[in-house]
């Protein structure tokens, strides 16, 4: 990995700057480090299974997640539609993908990072390529993809880091996890 895309990885971490650029949450709004490991939040929450209030949590999902996931009526489409989550998951496989977002990151949400020949770095999910050109969805403005021309990359690598960040609920209180988890554990919204 060149220097300068490591070096980016390692100061400040694509999934933060992706999640924060696409206006879901700030640096300043980030949740503060929590005193349990994320183990024991783990093994707390799947104790509790049936804890939780779907409707409290649909404002800490639109706070939270709503930026890249859709669900239901709700949300955008950056990352995974969690429209049908419950009918593929149980409770404790979303609880350890929202813990531990690059664990696995499934093929169709893997995100390239091309260092440009100025030294500047895109990362995103690869939308189209042709023999000139790609067409990259960025954090920064999802809705709209950037058109990167072929001849500006320096160096292009997928990225082993989901654009979900690490560390996302650290800090949130015991209720607020348990409420997220019964509202995407819900039917989704049709508003």
């Amino acid at each position: 990995m060149p220097r300068s895309i490591s070096r980016s990885v390692a100061a400040v971490g694509v999934a933060a700057i992706a999640l924060a650029a696409a206006g879901s949450i700030t640096r300043a709004q980030a949740p503060a480090a929590s005193p349990v490991s994320r183990e024991q939040l783990l093994e707390a929450h799947m104790k509790d299974e049936k804890s939780g209030s779907a409707e409290a949590g649909r404002p800490v999902f639109e706070k939270l997640c709503a930026g890249c996931h859709r669900f239901g009526a709700i949300g955008k489409d950056v990352g995974p539609d969690l429209t049908t989550l419950t009918s593929r998951f149980k409770r404790r496989d979303i609880l350890e993908s929202i813990l531990w977002p690059s664990k696995i990151i499934s093929d169709q949400y893997q995100a390239e990072m091309l260092e440009l020949t100025d030294g500047s770095v895109v990362t995103g999910m690869l939308v189209r390529e042709n023999a000139t050109a790609l067409l990259v969805r960025t954090g920064e403005n999802p809705d709209k993809p950037v058109v990167v021309t072929k001849a500006r990359v320096a160096n292009r690598v997928t990225s082993t880091i989901s654009l979900m960040p690490e560390g996302l609920i650290d800090g949130l209180p015991y209720d607020d996890i348990a409420n997220l988890l019964a509202f995407v554990s819900a039917p989704a919204p049709e508003k």
